[in-house]
């Protein structure tokens, strides 16, 4: 059995390279796997807002060390700076899948989509638009697999030294799933700042969904925003936004 897993790991891995060597070369670049670490700290502001009757808007800031060791990657800004406003926890709590694939913008797309389904849809002497449906994990489960069919990815690539400069993903349609749960809405975006290293970086993502289920329906709007970078070693601000 081990063996047999060992394999089809093996097959699913030479799968997704062979695809990903297919594609354009500006986009093949800018979604290769990015396996630098960050070697700077950086702060950020996320504000979520439940689009239900009973919405409220929650915002929170932090201090994001991505050496730091699980669960102690994220600290509230007002326990470092007390000059700096509280944070609301609940707010913070979302931004771990934000930046679970690290900050670069070349882990905006893990999965690489099938050559046959990218699309130039514009371009100029500095940047190529793409536009295709997204690559499917190849551990999706049936929920995951209904949303991804229906989901279209557009993405901007700088010609030179090609990099993710923009990011956007909407569901074309609303789904349906587990029966009683609708899916109608799905907008994700993001737009990225070359880093120290000279990789790109999410400067700024937003995301909106909207669903119903059980005669009831609400949604969430969120946003997170990258405002200052400080080098990991001596705390010195490299950038800010």
């Amino acid at each position: 059995m081990r063996h047999l897993l060992a394999g089809t790991a093996l097959l699913t891995m030479s799968t997704i390279a062979q695809a990903q060597s297919e594609l354009p070369d500006p986009l093949r670049i800018a979604i290769e796997e990015n396996e630098i670490p960050p070697t700077f700290t950086f702060d950020i502001e996320r504000t979520s807002t439940d689009t239900g009757e009973d919405g409220e808007t929650r915002t929170g800031y932090a201090r994001v060390d991505l050496s730091a060791p699980e669960f102690k990657q994220i600290t509230p800004a007002h326990l470092i700076n007390p000059d700096r406003p509280g944070s609301s926890f609940s707010a913070l709590s979302g931004i771990e899948s934000t930046i679970e694939n690290g900050i670069w913008c070349s882990g905006l797309i893990t999965t690489p989509p099938d050559p046959e389904d990218v699309e130039v849809i514009s371009e100029d002497t500095d940047t190529i638009t793409y536009q295709f449906k997204p690559g499917i994990p190849e551990d999706a489960d049936g929920p995951e697999k209904k949303m991804t069919k229906r989901m279209l990815t557009t993405v901007v690539i700088s010609r030179e030294d090609p990099a993710i400069l923009s990011y956007e993903q909407h569901l074309t349609k609303p789904v349906t799933l587990y029966v009683v749960a609708k899916i109608k809405a799905v907008n994700r975006s993001a737009t990225c700042a070359r880093g120290p290293s000279g990789h790109t970086y999410l400067q700024e993502t937003s995301s909106a969904f909207e669903a119903s289920g059980l005669g009831d329906s609400g949604g969430n709007n969120s946003s997170m925003r990258i405002t200052a970078i400080y080098d990991a070693e001596t705390g010195t601000p490299l950038a800010s936004n």
